[in-house]
């Protein structure tokens, strides 16, 4: 009798260890050894949506800009003596290409105020020509049947002067739309304080309420004349008034002020975008002389 009861109690005890280990498997809970149960971790993966990253560009490669010293980029920079030239070239949705280059400054850092000024037109107007090419992305490519050339933008920029104040440079560009009738061309410039790292503007060169944009439109009107001949320059004057934006893209030189203008602006474009030189003794008594440009027209 003794015998099987013995036998009753263990086989009510495996029945009951046996039903406990169901329930914690069922409700997935694990028993250890010590009868305490614990939560595991989920024996499957929770599911992640992973969305691939958009962008706004059409098929292609934009490679990364180069540098002079070599660091992170496709194309090692030229050294120029205290400039060197970064180029930039890739090409865009299979049918564009661009070719730029800019000056930077050895000495200092990518990232250092002046060489971020440096070569911001060329961004800028790289940014420009990727855009439309991604806007166009779904047509027809500009490089099919016929054998037709794709889009391309090829520009630079030339220092006119590099002192221990000032850094002046002028940018040339031509965009060469497929199809297109002629070239878009377009000039740029940037004129930074080398000591505070701050872009200068044309204003900024002369004596607050002298008479200087009056002034350098009748020198560069003279100039005009002088380069493209009688007669070309638009006949009601327009583009050389006396607004600020007229003279937006200019640079300086240790003997001249250089302004440059768009197509269009001041004659038919057949003339380009033309330059007009005027000497810094044509504008004594204007320019402030504890100003950027002090030192040149002094």
């Amino acid at each position: 009798m003794y015998l099987t009861r013995y036998y009753l109690v263990v086989a009510a005890v495996l029945l009951a260890a046996l039903s406990s280990a169901g329930c914690a498997e069922a409700d997935g809970r694990q028993m250890v050894a010590n009868g305490i149960g614990r939560t595991p971790e989920p024996t499957e993966a929770p599911v992640v949506e992973t969305v691939a990253p958009t962008n706004s560009l059409p098929e292609g490669e934009i490679p990364k800009q180069g540098s002079g010293d070599g660091a992170g980029g496709s194309a090692e920079g030229v050294d120029h003596g205290s400039v060197y030239v970064d180029s930039l070239a890739g090409t865009v949705g299979g049918t564009g290409a661009y070719d730029l280059s800019h000056p930077q400054l050895n000495g200092l850092a990518l990232d250092h105020p002046v060489n971020v000024a440096l070569r911001g037109p060329t961004e800028a107007l790289r940014a420009e020509f990727v855009s439309v090419i991604s806007e166009r992305s779904g047509e027809e490519s500009s490089a099919g049947a016929g054998g037709e050339q794709g889009d391309s933008l090829r520009g630079s920029g030339t220092v006119h002067l590099l002192d221990d104040r000032l850094v002046s440079v002028v940018y040339e560009f031509q965009i060469e739309w497929a199809g297109a009738a002629g070239p878009d061309e377009r000039v740029d410039s940037v004129l930074v304080d080398l000591a505070t790292g701050a872009e200068v503007g044309l204003g900024d060169l002369f004596v607050s309420g002298s008479p200087w944009l009056e002034t350098v439109g009748f020198f560069a009107r003279q100039d005009l004349v002088i380069r493209l001949g009688d007669g070309v320059l638009w006949p009601d004057g327009r583009g050389l008034g006396p607004e600020v934006s007229n003279y937006a893209v200019f640079g300086l030189t240790p003997e001249d002020l250089v302004v440059r203008f768009a197509s269009h602006q001041v004659a038919p474009g057949v003339a380009g975008t033309p330059e007009a030189m005027i000497q810094w003794s044509s504008l004594a008594g204007m320019v402030d002389l504890s100003g950027p440009a002090g030192h040149l027209a002094g």
